[in-house]
């Protein structure tokens, strides 16, 4: 290969990998010709074969820059090799998407919100609060005294835009032993942030010195935790001096009359560590998730908080106080609970009417998924379509498992959904 082709491929590689975008400028002839290390002459004939080829347009006395067509080529085909990209499938139903119904968005309102905290130049000239915003911890602690019982200070309460970050600051404030368990190995993400914290990581494990819980949220298809259930994890964590890390995952979504008291609430905090998110109810994109210390920590963490950067936006969080201290929180929650369940009834009735004799429908109290656990033979494989998105829990051809989710579709064409799904099933089916 000619030490040009070699420079032509490296720019290309470099705009399939969308390290270069479309409207980027491309380093210049002495820059290329010092990073790569080949001669003036090299670069100028790769400059010329990519613009020949169409990656890059030349503009006088400036530069090269990316074409807007450059990325183009790699979703239909590469220049050269002619092999088509792969590209997600589209699906007609969507029943394994989690999200949000765009019929209840409060996207509109949020931008309103958003407008007149972008007009509050004072505060967002100067750097925002490690713990986060004043106001807005005040409103959360408002917000989940209301909501979740529990009675706390906004010193007690950290800002920050995800768990992770969250959990890094908890870390440092957890003495003794470093194990923790966790319910599932699906919480890959939490795992990995105690694992680089030096932590062995358990599951189901109640002898480990840190318990990760999601009360209203036990299952994939939303059973919540029973009262008997919260009162042995307290008196065992309270017993044996272990720290309770509370995920409130889907409380918001719990449809049961039963009440779901959080555990921190009946402690007071003592060994438990909160956390909430506001991704759920509100936007996915907004990335504002809050940590309530556990009781007798605040103290510990004043000494260590200017460690941490605030990570959450400090716009959205000014945003998101406003929006709290008006009420349109709890409004939007209420709108959102009332279409889910409605939502929710209408897909278990039509799975077990025509799944009644090959399948069993498994739904909890909570959020807004069920399971479809399958009794019969099937050949999965032939379940693979562009009608239903569906996601497995774990398949083979026997005792195989669907997880559905009735969040994003539309609620008028879930009973047509799951007659395509069931379409589909019984052609897989193996007698």
């Amino acid at each position: 290969m000619k030490v040009y082709e070699k420079v032509y491929n490296f720019y290309v590689n470099q705009i399939e990998n969308k390290s270069l975008l479309p409207g980027d400028r491309m380093p210049s002839l002495r820059e290329s010709e010092k990073t790569l290390n080949v001669s003036r002459t090299s670069i100028e004939t790769a400059y010329l074969q990519l613009a020949a080829d169409g990656y890059i347009y030349s503009v006088e006395k400036v530069g090269y820059f990316i074409s807007e067509t450059a990325g183009r080529f790699f979703e239909q085909a590469t220049a050269k090799g002619g092999v088509k990209a792969k590209s997600a499938p589209k699906y007609k139903y969507d029943l394994a998407t989690i999200g949000e119904d765009k019929t209840v968005s409060c996207l509109e309102l949020w931008r309103r919100y958003m407008k007149s905290a972008l007009r509050q130049e004072d505060r967002l000239l100067n750097y925002p609060s490690s713990q986060g915003e004043e106001d807005l911890r005040r409103e959360i602690a408002a917000h989940v005294r209301k909501t979740r019982n529990i009675i706390c200070s906004m010193d007690d309460i950290v800002i920050g835009a995800g768990f992770q970050n969250l959990l890094q600051i908890l870390i440092a404030l957890i003495p003794g032993e470093k194990t923790i368990s966790f319910p599932t190995r699906n919480f890959s993400d939490g795992a990995m942030t105690f694992k680089n914290a030096g932590f062995q990581v358990n599951y189901r494990d109640k002898n480990s010195h840190v318990i990760y819980v999601t009360p209203s949220y036990m299952t994939k298809w939303g059973e919540v935790m029973t009262m008997k259930r919260r009162h042995e994890l307290i008196d065992h964590s309270l017993k044996n001096n272990h720290l309770i890390i509370e995920d409130d995952y889907q409380n918001d979504f719990v449809f049961s009359t039963k009440p779901t008291p959080s555990l921190y609430a009946m402690t007071g905090g003592e060994n438990i560590a909160f956390l909430g998110s506001f991704s759920r109810v509100l936007l996915p994109s907004v990335r504002i998730s809050f940590l309530i210390l556990p009781k007798g920590t605040r103290e510990e963490y004043e000494n260590i908080k200017a460690y941490y950067n605030q990570t959450a936006s400090i716009a959205e969080q000014i945003a998101l106080a406003q929006f709290l201290r008006d009420g349109h929180l709890n409004r939007h929650i209420k709108k959102m609970k009332k279409l889910y369940d409605e939502k929710r009834n209408i897909m278990k009735s039509n799975l077990e009417q025509l799944f009644k004799e090959t399948a069993k429908v498994f739904m909890g109290e909570s959020g807004m998924e069920m399971a479809l656990w399958l009794s019969n033979k099937y050949d999965l494989s032939k379940v693979k379509n562009n009608v239903v998105k569906i996601e497995y829990i774990h398949g083979a051809n026997t005792d195989s498992m669907l997880l559905l989710s009735c969040s994003r579709i539309d609620k008028m064409v879930i009973p047509r959904a799951i007659q395509e799904l069931h379409f589909c099933l019984q052609k897989a089916f193996v007698a």
